[in-house]
């Protein structure tokens, strides 16, 4: 048994830095819960990478969300598909748990 533990400690060692599983997403149970809906088409904007103005393309992606009556829960869920590289390595390194509503703090 302990030599089966010692193997799973190091597999898990060597999984990328990048990669997350469930368990260690910034997202909130409440949100990790929260069912997609069925016919939910993600808005065609560029990848965000950081170096534009990050509160227009929030304000262009929550627009097109609230237009397909998306809840809070997915809007935040779903906003990281729209991460390009860069972004994507900064929320998989997150260790906060984001907030279960939009727009609430801590």
């Amino acid at each position: 048994m302990k030599q089966r533990l010692a193997e799973l400690e190091a597999k898990q060692k060597k999984i990328p830095e990048e990669y997350v599983t469930i368990q260690h997403s910034p997202f909130s149970k409440e949100i990790l819960a929260e069912l997609l809906l069925e016919k939910l088409k993600m808005p065609h904007l560029a990848s965000y990478e950081g170096g534009r103005d990050p509160v227009r393309h929030l304000d262009q992606y929550t627009s097109w969300m609230e237009f397909q009556e998306a809840s809070d829960a997915i809007i935040c869920r779903a906003f990281s598909l729209n991460f390009g590289d860069r972004a994507m390595r900064w929320l998989k390194k997150t260790t906060t748990t984001f907030p279960s509503k939009v727009g609430m703090t801590s």
